[in-house]
């Protein structure tokens, strides 16, 4: 179960953790970052940011979203364009996962997840709503999981869609925390 202590002390955690890793980075790989960065934006600019964070929250896949705000916020792009690409990549990402949710819920293995690892995320979208969903996609959480669960059980996809609109809170808060990371490196 999600207690909210955990959550919080998570949060906290990835806080912290943001800001060290951005500082760390900045001060020691500053120049191949920028470099790295600058190829990103002059190749795929907003959109590769929006795809950066489309992905990661619609598949559940290993990949930190907020690498792409950094290589946008890097790269040159303002601060609240990488912002705009980066929410709309992840909302997006979250309805993508919602209709996998809700079009592969007969799935024998989206069933299975459901059964298994997923259950306790339904039972609590089941009880709690938008709640879990909001925690989501304001927290670490995993906020495609929850997107998948919203569709699952047939939550009313205006009211998901709605709840999703807080991402933009998430996207720049942690862009935010990485500018101040960078800032700490001296960068």
């Amino acid at each position: 179960m999600l207690a909210p202590g955990r959550i919080l002390g998570a949060t906290v955690l990835f806080i912290v953790g943001l800001v060290a890793v951005a500082a760390a980075v900045g001060a020691f790989f500053r120049d191949p970052l920028q470099e790295l960065s600058a190829a990103f934006v002059g190749l795929l600019g907003g959109p590769g940011i929006a795809i950066g964070y489309l992905i990661p929250d619609a598949f559940t896949v290993p990949i930190p979203n907020d690498a792409f705000g950094w290589f946008g916020i890097e790269g040159g792009v303002p601060f609240w364009e990488v912002v705009a690409w980066g929410t709309l990549g992840s909302i997006t990402g979250g309805c993508v996962g919602y209709l996998i949710g809700r079009r592969l819920r007969t799935a024998r293995w989206v069933s299975r997840f459901m059964t298994g690892r997923g259950r306790a995320l339904e039972r609590l979208i089941r009880r709690y709503g938008v709640w879990v969903v909001a925690v989501a996609a304001l927290t670490p959480l995993p906020y495609s999981l929850s997107a998948w669960a919203a569709g699952a059980v047939h939550m009313r996809f205006g009211t998901f869609f709605a709840v999703s609109l807080t991402r933009v809170v998430r996207v720049a808060g942690a862009l935010y925390l990485i500018q101040l990371g960078l800032l700490t490196a001296g960068g």
